[in-house]
C-alpha cells in the first residue's frame, strides 16, 4: 500500500511498501521519507533504496500516460514511478497553469509533456520529440464524462456525441498511431492500455449515459481491431481495454464506489503482468477487464 501526502510549506513523502511473498522472498515492507529541507541523499542511497523497494518488480518500464495530472493517470503515474519504472505523463495546453500541471512539471519522478488528445498536430509533435528512443506501454488514460450525459438519449445533440467521441475514442487511435513506431521499438513487448469503462459493456446495459457507453464501447472496439491488425504488422505489440473501477475523481464528482488505492494497486499488476509468461488467461491482447484483470463481457 502507497500513500502521498502533499504539505503545503514543505512536503513529505511516506511510502509503505509491503511485497507480497513469493517462492524467493518473504513478506517484507520498507518506509522512505524524503523531506525537502533535509540533505538530499548520495547516489549510491537511493541506488540501496530502491534496491530494497522495487527490487520485486521484474521488468522496468519506460510508461507514458497520456492525462497524468489528475484523477487516475495521477494516481498511476505516482505508483508506476515509485514502483522504479521510467514514467512520462501528458497534461492538456489548455491546463498549462492548473496547480496539478505545475506540480507534475516540477516532479523530479513523471517527465511532465503537453499533449492534446483533440488535436492530432499536437499527438504527432509529442511523439516525435518524445525523449526516449522506445516505449514500453502506452496508457491511454484521459477522458471525458460529463454528468449530465447520464439522461435519455432523446435529450443529446449530435454535438454531445462527438465531444466525448473525440476524446474517449479518437484521441486513443491517434495516440496509438502515432506512438506505434516507439512502441514497437520495445525490447521486450509493447502495450497499449486503453482505459474504457463497465458503461461499455453491450450485455450490462442498464440505460442513460449514450455519449458515454457508446464512445467507449468504440473504444472496445478499437482495442480488439488494433490487436488483430498488429498481430500481422507489429506483433511485438499487444492491447488491452481495462475497467479503472468506479473510483472518485474530478471527472465523477468526486463520487465513487470502489476503493483507490485497491484498484489502482490492481491495475499496476494487470499493466505489469500483461504480456509476460505469467499473465493469467484474461489478459489477452484485445481483450476487456477489470482492475483485477477478471475478463469483462461485452
Amino acid at each position: 500500500m502507497a500513500s502521498l501526502r502533499s504539505l503545503d510549506a514543505t512536503w513529505e513523502v511516506e511510502l509503505f511498501l509491503a511485497l507480497e511473498s513469493t517462492s524467493s522472498l518473504n513478506t517484507a515492507s520498507a518506509s522512505l521519507i524524503i523531506d525537502h529541507q533535509t540533505p538530499t541523499p548520495d547516489t549510491s542511497t537511493l541506488a540501496q533504496n530502491q534496491s530494497i523497494l522495487y527490487g520485486m518488480v521484474a521488468n522496468m518500464y519506460r510508461i507514458l500516460i497520456i492525462g497524468a495530472n489528475r484523477g487516475i493517470g495521477h494516481e498511476l503515474a505516482t505508483r508506476f514511478s515509485l514502483r522504479g519504472h521510467t514514467v512520462y505523463g501528458t497534461y492538456r495546453p489548455q491546463s498549462r497553469n492548473d496547480e496539478t500541471v505545475r506540480k507534475m512539471i516540477e516532479s523530479t519522478t513523471v517527465t511532465a509533456l503537453e499533449l492534446d488528445f483533440t488535436e492530432e498536430e499536437s499527438i504527432i509533435r509529442a511523439a516525435s520529440t518524445f525523449p526516449s528512443d522506445s516505449l514500453d506501454v502506452l496508457i491511454n488514460c484521459a477522458g471525458v464524462y460529463y454528468m449530465w450525459d447520464d439522461k435519455p438519449f432523446t435529450e443529446l445533440t449530435a454535438e454531445h456525441f462527438l465531444d466525448h467521441f473525440k476524446v474517449n475514442t479518437l484521441g486513443p487511435f491517434l495516440a496509438s498511431k502515432h506512438f506505434l513506431p516507439l512502441l514497437s521499438k520495445s525490447p521486450s513487448v509493447g502495450k497499449i492500455i486503453n482505459v474504457s469503462s463497465d458503461f461499455a459493456s453491450i450485455s450490462d446495459n442498464t440505460g442513460g449515459n449514450a455519449c458515454y457507453r457508446v464512445s467507449k464501447a468504440a473504444l472496445n472496439q478499437l482495442t480488439k481491431t488494433m490487436a488483430i491488425d498488429l498481430a500481422k504488422t507489429a506483433p511485438n505489440v499487444l492491447t488491452l481495454s481495462v475497467h479503472p473501477g468506479y473510483v472518485a475523481t474530478k471527472m465523477t464528482g468526486y463520487f465513487g464506489e470502489d476503493d483507490m488505492d485497491e484498484c489502482m494497486s490492481g491495475l499496476v499488476k494487470v499493466v505489469e503482468e500483461f504480456g509476460t509468461k505469467s499473465a493469467p488467461p484474461s489478459l489477452s491482447s484485445g481483450g476487456y477487464v477489470r482492475w483485477n484483470g477478471e475478463k469483462m463481457s461485452l
